[in-house]
């Protein structure tokens, strides 16, 4: 399960991504799981669910150097019980993305550019949003943005998000890696600079 790229971040965070290589039960065999998180794995149908569950934990547990205690809050958004670190998890076609903050807010988001988001752009991008995307680069613009938009639900935790209201992206030309400003257009009104990474296996957003 090779570590294939870290990036520190000038919050003191950083991002890491794991290839995932190991069957569920290799996987199974590193950590010292409790009846509770067992459980959720046998309750997964799909090997490949029980997989990036299971290298999400494996990952955190190297970082921490512990077998990480994981709990979840009602919207599912995963906090590490005994550990500073605030996390934020992702997956995509055998590979999981974890954020690691010690500041507030850890949102992180790894996808695989596909039709299949461009073809649900409505829910997320708006129509201030389209005038900055480039026509003949519509798949590659929804995925970041779609990224980017996951990346800021799982920071602000807000279940009655609008993605396309309440997550406000700033125009930007894509590249192969930069920043993003992104507004959380909410009460408290907040504007973050986000990463991001592009590679011919996944697009990768983070704040941490």
């Amino acid at each position: 399960m090779p570590q294939i790229l870290r990036r520190d971040t000038k919050n003191n965070g950083f991002v890491v991504v794991w290839k995932i290589q190991e069957s569920a039960n290799m996987l199974l065999e590193r950590l010292n799981l409790s009846k509770e998180d067992i459980d959720r794995v046998e309750s997964y149908r799909l090997e490949s669910r029980k997989q990036e569950f299971l290298a999400a934990r494996c990952l955190i547990k190297e970082i921490i150097g512990q077998e990480p205690i994981i709990d979840y809050l009602q919207s599912g958004k995963p906090v590490i019980k005994n550990s500073d670190y605030k996390i934020s998890i992702s997956h995509t076609k055998g590979f999981v993305a974890v954020a690691f903050s010690k500041q507030l807010f850890a949102g992180v988001d790894i996808e695989y550019p596909s039709e299949r988001v461009a073809r649900v752009f409505k829910r997320f991008v708006s129509d201030e949003e389209e005038l900055f995307i480039p026509e003949n680069k519509r798949v590659e613009y929804y995925t970041m943005l779609w990224c980017l938009k996951e990346s800021m639900y799982k920071m602000y935790d807000r279940k009655s998000s609008i993605f396309n209201v309440n997550f406000i992206c700033h125009p930007f030309t894509l590249q192969k890696q930069g920043e993003i400003e992104a507004t959380f257009d909410f009460e408290d009104r907040r504007k973050f600079s986000f990463d991001y990474i592009t590679t011919d296996d996944f697009y990768l957003v983070y704040h941490c």
